[in-house]
């Protein structure tokens, strides 16, 4: 357990997020909940508990990245804490600082090329993510057979405009700093 700079991430988390850790009593009732507990190195509530402790465990942790975002630990916690807010946090902080652990590399590259996509243009095309997505991977052909069935069945579109004004998408985006 590191407590120097691990109450700062503390500090960071309820500044960025306006959820407090101290505030979980560890019920377990967003573990109990979410579809992803179990999946991971921890459980959704040891997030808070090592946020609790001083401890920068969550950084290094893969369970943030395997959070869907689905908001049924916001919705069963009593203390209606939000924790997906604070793994959407802790896994910007992550790559800021380049704690992101081996298991979630691949997860990492596809957040940051969804992310620029979709800052860039303001809208996502699949085709454009996916064949980013292999390139930065190193396997570019991974997938690539399935491409002819979904263009001959319109499942995906070659082409695309850009939303006007994504700019504003990018200035209204929230990057650590």
């Amino acid at each position: 357990m590191v407590l120097g700079s691990s109450a700062t991430l503390r500090a960071q988390v309820t500044r960025a997020t306006g959820q407090n850790p101290f505030r979980c009593y560890q019920c377990g009732n967003c573990s109990a909940g979410c579809p992803m507990a179990g999946r991971g190195d921890l459980l959704p509530h040891q997030i808070f508990r090592h946020l609790q402790l001083g401890d920068e465990e969550p950084l290094r942790a893969v369970q943030p990245w395997l959070c869907v975002g689905c908001q049924t630990c916001a919705t069963r916690c009593p203390q209606e804490l939000d924790l997906s807010a604070v793994m959407d946090f802790l896994r910007a902080e992550a790559m800021r600082r380049g704690t992101v652990p081996a298991a979630a590399r691949r997860m990492a590259i596809f957040n940051r090329v969804f992310l620029d996509r979709i800052l860039a243009a303001g809208r996502l095309r699949e085709i454009e993510l996916g064949a980013l997505y292999n390139l930065q991977t190193r396997s570019p052909f991974q997938n690539l057979s399935a491409l002819p069935s979904l263009l001959r069945r319109g499942k995906i579109r070659l082409g695309g405009r850009t939303v006007r004004g994504p700019g504003a998408a990018r200035r209204r985006a929230w990057r650590p700093a």
